[in-house]
């Protein structure tokens, strides 16, 4: 996990070169090519409990990344996720007063 900024956020989604997950409000969402997809309510509600464990040192990055591989592969394969606007993450990131908890792959 990286922590960025709300700043370093809209560079990474101009530049479309990351692909990434960043938990934004309670919520995961994956980046990829600049297209922004938010996790469906199911898979959240899994990964959300996972971060707990994660903080909780009960499981190191590394699990943590390979989790959050395996939730996007299953959202993909069954077309789970949502297409958000950019303008409106973009402006609701905006908003945010701390740093961005960010997965890079």
């Amino acid at each position: 996990m990286k922590k960025i900024t709300t700043k370093m956020f809209t560079l990474l989604l101009e530049n479309k070169d990351e692909r990434f997950v960043v938990v934004i409000n309670h919520w995961f969402y994956y980046i990829e090519k600049g297209r922004i997809y938010r996790f469906q309510q199911h898979s959240n509600t899994k990964m959300i409990a996972l971060l707990g464990t994660f903080y909780d040192g009960e499981i190191d990055n590394e699990s943590m990344l390979t989790e959050v591989k395996k939730s996007i592969i299953n959202q993909i394969q069954y077309d789970w996720f949502t297409d958000v606007w950019k303008e409106t993450i973009v402006e609701r990131v905006s908003q945010i007063p701390y740093e961005l908890e960010a997965f890079f792959f």
